[in-house]
Protein backbone atom coordinates (compact mmCIF):
# COMPACT_ATOMS: atom_id res chain seq x y z
CA UNK A 1 0.00 0.00 0.00
CA UNK A 2 1.11 3.66 -1.07
CA UNK A 3 0.66 6.72 0.91
CA UNK A 4 1.01 10.02 -0.35
CA UNK A 5 2.17 13.08 2.40
CA UNK A 6 3.39 16.31 1.67
CA UNK A 7 3.69 15.36 -1.61
CA UNK A 8 5.87 12.85 -1.14
CA UNK A 9 5.37 8.65 -1.33
CA UNK A 10 6.00 6.11 1.19
CA UNK A 11 5.64 2.61 0.28
CA UNK A 12 4.14 0.10 2.60
CA UNK A 13 5.08 -3.43 1.89
CA UNK A 14 2.43 -6.49 3.65
CA UNK A 15 -0.70 -3.89 4.18
CA UNK A 16 -3.17 -4.54 1.94
CA UNK A 17 -6.13 -3.48 3.65
CA UNK A 18 -5.98 -0.49 5.72
CA UNK A 19 -7.42 -1.03 9.63
CA UNK A 20 -9.89 0.73 10.84
CA UNK A 21 -7.82 1.76 13.89
CA UNK A 22 -5.34 3.83 11.43
CA UNK A 23 -8.52 5.65 9.88
CA UNK A 24 -6.27 8.76 10.17
CA UNK A 25 -4.50 7.31 7.02
CA UNK A 26 -6.99 6.82 5.11
CA UNK A 27 -7.22 10.00 3.12
CA UNK A 28 -3.70 9.68 2.02
CA UNK A 29 -3.80 6.60 0.34
CA UNK A 30 -2.38 6.64 -3.05
CA UNK A 31 -4.95 5.43 -5.56
CA UNK A 32 -2.73 5.98 -8.20
CA UNK A 33 -0.14 4.37 -9.49
CA UNK A 34 2.26 7.30 -10.19
CA UNK A 35 6.26 6.37 -11.43
CA UNK A 36 7.48 8.72 -8.38
CA UNK A 37 10.08 6.87 -6.43
CA UNK A 38 9.06 6.41 -2.85
CA UNK A 39 11.33 8.32 -0.40
CA UNK A 40 10.63 5.74 2.35
CA UNK A 41 10.07 1.64 1.50
CA UNK A 42 8.37 0.24 4.89
CA UNK A 43 8.56 -3.72 4.93
CA UNK A 44 6.56 -5.26 7.52
CA UNK A 45 6.32 -9.02 9.31
CA UNK A 46 9.76 -9.14 9.02
CA UNK A 47 12.27 -11.06 11.94
CA UNK A 48 14.83 -8.49 13.46
CA UNK A 49 17.47 -9.19 16.01
CA UNK A 50 17.07 -7.12 19.27
CA UNK A 51 19.41 -4.23 19.89
CA UNK A 52 21.96 -4.55 22.42
CA UNK A 53 23.76 -1.91 24.80
CA UNK A 54 21.70 1.05 25.99
CA UNK A 55 19.93 3.26 23.62
CA UNK A 56 21.31 6.58 21.98
CA UNK A 57 17.21 8.34 23.25
CA UNK A 58 14.71 6.97 25.12
CA UNK A 59 11.09 8.61 25.32
CA UNK A 60 7.82 7.62 26.61
CA UNK A 61 4.39 9.46 25.76
CA UNK A 62 0.70 8.16 25.56
CA UNK A 63 1.49 5.27 27.65
CA UNK A 64 4.21 4.18 25.08
CA UNK A 65 7.90 4.27 25.65
CA UNK A 66 9.95 4.36 22.51
CA UNK A 67 13.93 3.26 22.59
CA UNK A 68 16.23 4.40 20.17
CA UNK A 69 20.21 3.00 19.32
CA UNK A 70 21.80 5.04 16.41
CA UNK A 71 24.29 2.30 15.30
CA UNK A 72 26.76 1.76 12.56
CA UNK A 73 25.38 1.64 9.25
CA UNK A 74 21.71 1.60 11.12
CA UNK A 75 19.19 2.82 13.13
CA UNK A 76 17.06 0.37 14.93
CA UNK A 77 13.87 1.10 17.26
CA UNK A 78 11.96 -0.30 19.78
CA UNK A 79 8.63 0.51 21.16
CA UNK A 80 6.71 -0.96 23.69
CA UNK A 81 2.92 -0.47 24.16
CA UNK A 82 2.55 -0.64 28.03
CA UNK A 83 -1.21 -1.29 27.91
CA UNK A 84 -0.55 -3.97 25.51
CA UNK A 85 2.60 -5.48 27.07
CA UNK A 86 3.61 -5.80 23.54
CA UNK A 87 7.13 -4.42 21.92
CA UNK A 88 7.53 -4.12 18.65
CA UNK A 89 10.70 -3.22 16.63
CA UNK A 90 12.00 -1.30 13.60
CA UNK A 91 15.33 -1.36 12.05
CA UNK A 92 16.45 1.44 9.06
CA UNK A 93 19.09 3.27 6.96
CA UNK A 94 20.88 5.77 7.89
CA UNK A 95 18.66 7.94 4.97
CA UNK A 96 15.69 6.15 6.20
CA UNK A 97 15.00 4.93 2.66
CA UNK A 98 14.50 1.22 3.87
CA UNK A 99 12.56 0.57 6.57
CA UNK A 100 12.16 -3.36 8.52
CA UNK A 101 9.55 -3.77 11.06
CA UNK A 102 8.14 -7.04 12.82
CA UNK A 103 4.93 -5.94 13.42
CA UNK A 104 2.17 -5.83 10.91
CA UNK A 105 -1.72 -4.44 10.77
CA UNK A 106 -3.27 -7.69 11.64
CA UNK A 107 -3.77 -6.80 15.44
CA UNK A 108 -4.67 -4.10 16.68
CA UNK A 109 -1.40 -3.69 19.38
CA UNK A 110 0.13 -4.21 15.85
CA UNK A 111 -1.33 -1.57 13.61
CA UNK A 112 -1.06 0.99 16.42
CA UNK A 113 2.70 0.32 16.73
CA UNK A 114 2.79 0.31 12.78
CA UNK A 115 1.15 3.75 12.63
CA UNK A 116 3.74 5.12 14.54
CA UNK A 117 6.52 3.29 12.93
CA UNK A 118 4.90 5.04 9.60
CA UNK A 119 5.30 8.57 11.22
CA UNK A 120 8.42 7.94 12.41
CA UNK A 121 9.96 7.03 8.88
CA UNK A 122 8.00 9.88 7.37
CA UNK A 123 9.48 12.51 9.35
CA UNK A 124 13.60 11.15 8.81
CA UNK A 125 12.94 10.19 5.48
CA UNK A 126 11.39 13.42 4.57
CA UNK A 127 14.42 15.05 6.35
CA UNK A 128 16.18 14.40 2.99
CA UNK A 129 13.65 16.03 1.16
CA UNK A 130 13.12 19.37 2.30
CA UNK A 131 10.44 18.81 4.76
CA UNK A 132 9.71 18.90 8.22
CA UNK A 133 7.26 18.09 10.50
CA UNK A 134 6.46 21.04 12.71
CA UNK A 135 4.80 20.92 16.14
CA UNK A 136 1.61 23.61 14.91
CA UNK A 137 -1.85 24.72 14.28
CA UNK A 138 -2.42 25.58 10.74
CA UNK A 139 -5.31 27.46 8.69
CA UNK A 140 -5.78 27.67 5.17
CA UNK A 141 -7.47 30.49 3.06
CA UNK A 142 -7.63 29.68 -0.48
CA UNK A 143 -4.30 28.84 -1.25
CA UNK A 144 -2.31 30.71 1.35
CA UNK A 145 -2.03 29.71 5.07
CA UNK A 146 -1.01 30.89 8.61
CA UNK A 147 0.75 28.60 10.86
CA UNK A 148 0.88 29.00 14.05
CA UNK A 149 3.56 27.62 16.10
CA UNK A 150 4.37 26.92 20.15
CA UNK A 151 4.79 24.50 23.11
CA UNK A 152 1.24 22.91 23.90
CA UNK A 153 -1.24 24.78 26.15
CA UNK A 154 0.11 28.25 24.29
CA UNK A 155 -3.22 28.92 22.58
CA UNK A 156 -2.18 27.69 19.06
CA UNK A 157 -5.92 25.64 18.42
CA UNK A 158 -7.43 28.47 20.21
CA UNK A 159 -6.22 30.64 17.07
CA UNK A 160 -6.86 28.51 14.66
CA UNK A 161 -11.12 28.06 16.21
CA UNK A 162 -10.85 32.45 16.21
CA UNK A 163 -9.73 32.60 12.40
CA UNK A 164 -12.20 29.89 11.72
CA UNK A 165 -14.59 32.18 13.50
CA UNK A 166 -13.69 35.32 12.46
CA UNK A 167 -11.99 35.18 8.59
CA UNK A 168 -14.38 33.88 6.15
CA UNK A 169 -13.31 31.29 3.86
CA UNK A 170 -10.88 30.00 6.47
CA UNK A 171 -10.66 26.24 6.99
CA UNK A 172 -8.32 24.15 9.37
CA UNK A 173 -5.64 22.20 7.63
CA UNK A 174 -3.65 20.58 10.43
CA UNK A 175 -4.26 21.06 14.52
CA UNK A 176 -1.12 19.42 15.46
CA UNK A 177 1.46 18.60 13.20
CA UNK A 178 1.29 19.95 9.87
CA UNK A 179 4.10 19.71 7.18
CA UNK A 180 6.65 22.37 6.04
CA UNK A 181 8.12 21.97 3.18
CA UNK A 182 9.89 24.18 0.67
CA UNK A 183 8.88 23.39 -2.85
CA UNK A 184 9.67 25.16 -6.15
CA UNK A 185 10.92 28.19 -4.11
CA UNK A 186 7.98 28.45 -1.91
CA UNK A 187 7.42 26.99 1.71
CA UNK A 188 3.66 24.77 1.55
CA UNK A 189 2.69 24.05 4.44
CA UNK A 190 0.59 20.30 3.99
CA UNK A 191 -2.43 19.00 6.20
CA UNK A 192 -0.88 14.93 7.78
CA UNK A 193 -2.49 12.21 9.13
CA UNK A 194 -1.31 13.68 12.45
CA UNK A 195 -3.43 16.08 13.97
CA UNK A 196 -3.48 15.33 17.93
CA UNK A 197 -7.07 15.62 19.74
CA UNK A 198 -8.50 17.00 16.72
CA UNK A 199 -9.69 14.64 13.81
CA UNK A 200 -8.79 17.04 10.80
CA UNK A 201 -6.77 15.02 8.19
CA UNK A 202 -7.18 16.86 5.17
CA UNK A 203 -4.19 16.04 2.38
CA UNK A 204 -4.25 19.70 1.01
CA UNK A 205 -1.27 22.17 0.78
CA UNK A 206 -1.28 25.85 0.29
CA UNK A 207 1.85 28.32 0.29
CA UNK A 208 2.86 29.74 3.72
CA UNK A 209 2.01 33.13 3.95
CA UNK A 210 3.32 34.09 7.62
CA UNK A 211 4.22 31.86 10.37
CA UNK A 212 3.26 33.06 14.63
CA UNK A 213 5.04 32.42 17.82
CA UNK A 214 2.38 32.24 19.81
CA UNK A 215 2.95 34.32 23.46
CA UNK A 216 -0.35 34.71 25.81
CA UNK A 217 -0.28 38.69 26.69
CA UNK A 218 -2.28 41.04 28.14
CA UNK A 219 -2.08 42.99 24.30
CA UNK A 220 -2.16 42.03 20.97
CA UNK A 221 0.81 43.00 19.00
CA UNK A 222 2.94 41.62 16.61
CA UNK A 223 6.58 42.13 16.11
CA UNK A 224 8.60 40.45 13.50
CA UNK A 225 11.45 38.01 14.35
CA UNK A 226 14.98 38.41 12.85
CA UNK A 227 17.10 35.11 11.15
CA UNK A 228 18.38 33.74 13.94
CA UNK A 229 15.42 34.30 16.73
CA UNK A 230 12.88 32.64 13.87
CA UNK A 231 15.70 29.89 12.98
CA UNK A 232 15.74 29.25 17.15
CA UNK A 233 11.58 29.43 17.09
CA UNK A 234 11.40 27.11 14.51
CA UNK A 235 13.46 24.15 15.09
CA UNK A 236 12.54 24.04 18.72
CA UNK A 237 8.85 23.34 17.50
CA UNK A 238 10.17 20.68 14.64
CA UNK A 239 10.25 16.60 15.39
CA UNK A 240 14.25 15.35 15.39
CA UNK A 241 16.81 13.65 17.40
CA UNK A 242 19.20 16.11 18.09
CA UNK A 243 22.23 12.87 18.40
CA UNK A 244 21.11 11.88 14.94
CA UNK A 245 23.84 14.31 12.83
CA UNK A 246 22.98 13.16 9.38
CA UNK A 247 19.18 13.82 9.70
CA UNK A 248 19.72 16.79 12.31
CA UNK A 249 21.95 18.63 9.50
CA UNK A 250 18.72 17.80 6.80
CA UNK A 251 16.17 19.49 9.29
CA UNK A 252 18.27 22.48 10.28
CA UNK A 253 19.15 23.43 6.60
CA UNK A 254 15.68 22.93 5.60
CA UNK A 255 14.35 24.82 8.74
CA UNK A 256 17.04 28.44 7.82
CA UNK A 257 15.16 28.09 4.13
CA UNK A 258 12.03 28.50 5.63
CA UNK A 259 13.31 31.49 7.88
CA UNK A 260 14.39 32.70 5.36
CA UNK A 261 11.52 32.50 2.79
CA UNK A 262 8.42 33.39 4.99
CA UNK A 263 7.73 36.33 7.85
CA UNK A 264 7.88 34.86 11.13
CA UNK A 265 6.42 37.14 14.14
CA UNK A 266 6.01 36.70 17.94
CA UNK A 267 2.34 37.06 18.48
CA UNK A 268 1.58 38.49 21.48
CA UNK A 269 -2.41 37.70 21.98
CA UNK A 270 -5.24 38.02 24.50
CA UNK A 271 -7.19 35.13 21.89
CA UNK A 272 -9.84 37.74 21.12
CA UNK A 273 -11.40 38.87 17.69
CA UNK A 274 -8.48 42.18 18.11
CA UNK A 275 -5.57 39.28 18.24
CA UNK A 276 -7.13 37.51 15.12
CA UNK A 277 -7.13 40.59 13.12
CA UNK A 278 -3.55 41.54 14.01
CA UNK A 279 -2.45 38.24 12.65
CA UNK A 280 -4.57 38.42 9.73
CA UNK A 281 -3.65 41.46 8.23
CA UNK A 282 -0.25 40.52 8.29
CA UNK A 283 -1.21 37.67 6.09
CA UNK A 284 -3.16 39.98 3.73
CA UNK A 285 -0.18 42.41 3.36
CA UNK A 286 2.28 39.23 2.79
CA UNK A 287 -0.15 38.11 0.02
CA UNK A 288 -0.66 41.50 -1.21
CA UNK A 289 3.04 41.90 -1.70
CA UNK A 290 3.30 38.76 -3.63
CA UNK A 291 0.96 39.39 -5.72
Amino acid sequence: MNFSIAGLKIEVDGMDVLPQQMFNLRPFVSVTDDAAEPICKIKCGCRLATAVGHPSLTSSFDGKTLSLWLLPGRNVVALRLGYHGTTYHLEASCDWLHVRTDCTADTLAGSIALGDFIMISFIYSSAYHDTVLIHASCVAVGSSAAVFVGPSGIGKSTHSNLWLRYVAGSRLLNDDQPALRVHNGDVMVYGTPWSGKTHCYRNESARVSNIFVMAQAKRNEAVRLDGPNSFCALIDMTSLIKSDIASFTRISGTVAAIASRVGIYKLYNRADREAVETSHAICLQSYNKEK
